[in-house]
């Protein structure tokens, strides 16, 4: 179909007043542009612009937008209307126009053709990283034309995959300092029970509240060193293991508990519900993975240097009657809005874009490699509870 043919149907459809498919809307705005008087070959242009996932733009003379493909609200969530005729580095994240403008001025005179640079537009969500592609229009006034393509989810993969990669590298020397912490602090626990039990003999040459005051140190560096062991060992268990279950899910809670203690302490508090008595099928080590992404996830939503007292993470474990055991993590954090709530196991998403948290699809993925499944209820402003269900061993 050629193209005066193409508008030709466009105008049939509207005339007749039939309903028109959304992906047919571009072509309804091409033809009312062409009544407006614009070329065909501008047209074609513009029909193009509309169709693309990046968004074209043009700048005049002055750097102010006067095109923007209609791609642009999707990218920032801002209306093409309310932008047009503004500079384009008034669009920018406030630190990169600096950059912007200098690359800009460098096309205008001539001094280069073209450029890319990634940088933060602002958006009505936050910023979004784009590459933005420019380039001299031929017309030789000065005028811009250019794209800009979404990397936000590239730039944010590429950071949890960092992530993995340095936790790897952890985890590959985790059994070495463990081993290397485990010998000391042997030596440290006889030493402490020999000098424990050998306080006794001194006891009628020295007074009774000094002999008080050395066990009471002797025992506090004693507690000490035996949390230090318990902490190894929760490390050394980290390394895989075959074979499944039964796993007793109120110990491993236990040993998340544990392990989340330090980062807890200054956000709020505990509390252990266990009403399940059961055991579940599963590797101990991947069930024990997927649990502390998950309460970890949970404790990093609720704010810190906070009200202690006011917030809390609840464990609860309970049978359904049908055969699982189910577990529930509890917050008492702002909760998660609605809109993203269907998103809350994808790859990607995260609630702390300056912190990121554990993934949580790799908690989902363990869960129904089990053959359970993880759920979440939310309120905003009330917290967030998240549902584990996974089978009973018969």
């Amino acid at each position: 179909m050629g193209f005066q043919q193409l508008s030709q149907a466009i105008a049939f459809d509207t005339e007749s007043q039939e309903p028109v498919a959304p992906s047919r809307m571009g072509m309804l705005a091409l033809a009312a542009s062409m009544r407006s008087g614009l070329s065909a070959d501008a047209l074609r242009y513009h029909f193009l612009a509309e169709q693309l996932s990046e968004v074209v733009f043009h700048l005049d003379g002055l750097g102010n937008l006067t095109f923007l493909g209609p791609t642009w609200t999707s990218l920032t969530g801002l209306a093409v209307e309310d932008v047009l005729g503004q500079p384009l580095v008034e669009m920018v994240y406030p630190e990169d126009r600096p950059r912007v403008r200098a690359l800009l001025d460098a096309i205008a005179a001539r001094v280069q053709a073209s450029f890319r640079l990634e940088l933060r537009l602002l958006a009505s969500g936050g910023p979004r990283w784009v590459e933005l592609a420019a380039h001299s229009s031929p017309t030789g006034q000065g005028e811009v034309l250019g794209t800009l393509t979404d990397t936000t989810e590239r730039r944010q993969l590429q950071a949890r995959l960092q992530q993995s990669d340095r936790l790897a590298t952890l985890g590959m020397l985790v059994p070495g300092f463990a081993h290397e912490m485990n010998n000391p602090l042997a030596f440290m626990l006889a030493n402490l029970d020999y000098l424990l039990s050998s306080m006794g003999d001194i006891a009628g040459s020295a007074p009774a509240p000094q002999v008080a005051e050395w066990r009471e140190a002797a025992g506090e560096v004693r507690e000490g060193a035996e949390r230090l062991r318990q902490i190894i060992g929760h490390l050394r268990s980290f390394r895989g293991e075959s074979g499944h279950g039964p796993v007793d899910v109120n110990t491993l809670l236990d040993t998340v508990g544990q392990m989340v203690g330090s980062t807890l302490r200054s956000r709020g508090r505990l509390v252990r519900d266990y009403g399940a008595r059961a055991l579940v099928a599963g590797t101990e080590s991947a069930l024990r993975q997927a649990l502390l992404n998950l309460v970890l996830h949970v404790v990093l939503s609720l704010p810190d240097n906070g009200d202690t007292e006011e917030h809390e993470v609840r464990l609860v474990t309970r049978e359904d009657g049908e055969g699982h055991v189910v577990v529930e993590v509890h917050d008492t954090g702002p909760g998660i809005p609605p809109e993203q709530l269907p998103h809350v196991f994808e790859p990607l998403y995260t609630e702390r874009e300056a912190k990121p948290g554990p993934t949580l699809s790799v908690c989902r993925d363990i869960v129904r490699s089990l053959g359970g499944s993880i759920t979440v209820t939310s309120l905003v402003g009330r917290g967030t509870v998240f549902r584990v269900t996974l089978p009973m061993v018969s």
